[in-house]
């Protein structure tokens, strides 16, 4: 549990090495959040960075993990309340002759058995363990560098890591990529865009991994332009869905090229990029497949269709997990017995073989390339006394260039539809959650939740009235916007 950190390579490592699974987990999460995967995950033990101790240590007491289990990142950082806490250089010290005696690593099934345990949304919205192999991971590098090396130079190109390493994204991209090609990484703990473009400058920087945030912040930013980004040869968006006309804008004002990139972590991050020396080709698409990837588009009656028409896309290679954990009914309804990956996804691809995505799984949001699960928030929001139901969808805010979930609550007779019950929710919410998974869209009152004759809630309806419902809503600021809609 740690923020972008230079040990966290090592950590990782040692933990396979000898023998373990490596889950990693948001340093930005609530307590209950961390019991909640410390629980799914069956983990045995934590290895935290200073900033996230007192989290951990309350998630441990809940699971009643003992205090020798959770290993400190430079606890020289920390106060006398953690006295008692080992530390990872203490461990290493204890365990150094039993190092020195056996310097083989253990025997593994590559293609069986787990490297990572990284919890995703998936296309049911409810956040669950993936199951990623060490097949996955080493599929995933090589065949990333079989597409870039030809344009990569390891003894002059640097990675700046700004994406998450808890995050699949992040994970291949930042921890294990760079080192297979052999470029030096830079990391920073988290964004902002003075550093950002500092360590450009500082380090000589060549490539980044990045979310459409960031893009749009060297867009549109006048700080950028206080930097020399002249090095700073591509850019390879990820995570989101990125506007073609911020990729040209970008290029146009700072001549920096952004390629797009799609993947899932079912599929080990990255299965589709655009090329180095092709990002304007297909502009808006995420490229084609990386290599040993199948691909292919499904219509609704399980039929596969031809190029150019849309379909569910399914991926099949070396590089799709092997299930969720502890889920064998979720695990079949994505995997088919032939070993296809349903993506939820709905796209098509042209004929050089580029993957467009029309319409992502519907209820899966995406804020700053984080993965929030509606389901989850709506459990939440049902916690409060006072909701008699509720939904969360997602909506585009263009100044942060991603969605942001909004919520559709109906009050139980009795309790006012007023700013006091909305900043009640808006509370209980940001209480129980990480700061991505708030409700920066804010809340809008109705009579009813439309839903089917299964009882499944109907987001299209929503989806296609939310811009009418938000042009009416009262309140202006964040966080206090709130209305009541007529019944549909």
């Amino acid at each position: 549990m740690t923020p972008n950190d230079i040990d966290t390579p090592s950590v990782i490592w040692g933990c396979q090495f000898l023998g373990g699974i490596v889950a990693p987990v948001s340093p930005e999460l609530s307590a209950q959040e961390l019991l909640r995967q410390l629980k799914g995950s069956h983990a045995r033990g934590l290895v935290v960075h200073p900033q996230c101790a007192a989290i951990a240590m309350e998630a441990a007491r809940l699971e009643n993990l003992s205090s020798d289990r959770i290993l400190i990142l430079r606890p020289e950082k920390l106060g006398p309340t953690y006295s008692g806490l080992s530390s990872v250089e203490n461990f290493l010290n204890a365990t150094e002759d039993d190092i020195d005696q056996d310097t083989h690593c253990v025997e593994i099934e590559a293609d069986k058995d787990t490297a990572f345990l990284v919890y995703s949304s998936g296309t049911t919205g409810r956040a669950k363990c993936a199951m990623i192999s060490h097949r996955n991971v080493v599929a995933a590098a090589k065949l990333q560098t079989a597409i870039d090396s030809a344009h990569i130079d390891w003894r002059r190109d640097r990675t700046l890591a700004v994406l998450p390493t808890y995050h699949i994204f992040g994970l291949i991209c930042l921890v294990y990529l760079p080192v297979h090609i052999g470029t030096t990484t830079v990391y920073m703990d988290k964004f902002d865009i003075a550093t950002f473009c500092s360590l450009i400058q500082e380090y000589r920087i060549s490539q980044a991994y990045a979310v459409p945030p960031i893009v749009l912040h060297l867009a549109k930013s006048s700080l950028v332009n206080t930097y020399d980004l002249r090095t700073l040869r591509m850019i390879t968006s990820g995570g989101a869905p990125l506007a073609s006309s911020l990729v040209t804008e970008l290029f146009q004002q700072r001549q920096i090229p952004v390629r797009q990139a799609y993947g899932l972590s079912e599929t080990t991050s990255v299965s589709h990029i655009q090329r180095w020396d092709k990002w304007r080709a297909g502009l808006g698409s995420n490229g084609p497949p990386i290599p040993g990837i199948e691909t292919k588009f499904v219509d609704n009656d399980g039929r596969q269709v031809t190029v150019g028409k849309e379909g569910e896309l399914y991926v099949r290679g070396a590089t799709v997990f092997n299930g969720y954990l502890d889920e064998p009914d979720l695990t079949a309804a994505c995997l088919t017995a032939d070993g296809w990956l349903k993506t939820g996804d709905i796209g098509y691809e042209d004929e050089q073989g580029n993957l467009f995505i029309t319409e992502r799984s519907k209820d899966l949001i995406k804020f700053k390339g984080y993965q929030v699960a509606p389901a989850e928030l709506e459990d939440i929001i049902l916690e409060n006394e006072a909701m008699g139901d509720a939904t969360v969808i997602g909506i585009m805010n263009e100044s942060l260039a991603s969605e942001v979930p909004l919520a559709y609550v109906v009050v139980k007779s009795g309790y006012p539809q007023n700013q006091t019950t909305a900043q009640a929710i808006l509370k209980h919410v940001n209480d129980r959650t990480v700061s991505y998974k708030h409700l920066r869209g804010g809340i809008i009152f109705t009579e009813m939740i439309p839903r089917s004759n299964s009882g499944k809630v109907l987001k299209r309806l929503l989806r296609d009235r939310v811009s009418v419902d938000l042009v009416r809503r009262i309140g202006a600021k964040e966080y206090t916007k709130y209305m009541l809609v007529p019944k549909l």
